[in-house]
């Protein structure tokens, strides 16, 4: 079962902000999420929820890192610790 604790900025409706590998990502509060994101958030389909989720500029400079699959993983974990979302 997921669970989901807001943080102080989605519970004020603003966007969330989150560095990871020394790129600085915006994030829309979850209640502002597409369809699609939230689609692929609950089927685990983790690359199609980051593309949804991050926009066009934003998932390309995520893949300029050239990510491995242990990193894709830590972006999914800090992405779910700065929405609240704890689960499975």
């Amino acid at each position: 079962m997921t669970t989901k604790k807001p943080t102080a900025a989605e519970a004020l409706g603003e966007e969330l902000t989150l560095e990871h590998n020394g790129v600085t990502y915006t994030l829309p509060p979850s209640d502002e999420w597409d369809y699609e994101v939230l689609e692929a958030f609950e089927e685990g389909r983790i690359s199609g929820f980051l593309k949804s989720l991050l926009g066009t500029k934003q998932h390309d400079a995520f893949k300029a890192t050239k990510p491995k699959v242990a990193d894709v993983n830590a972006f999914v974990e800090a992405i779910q610790k700065a929405y609240g979302i704890l689960g499975n």
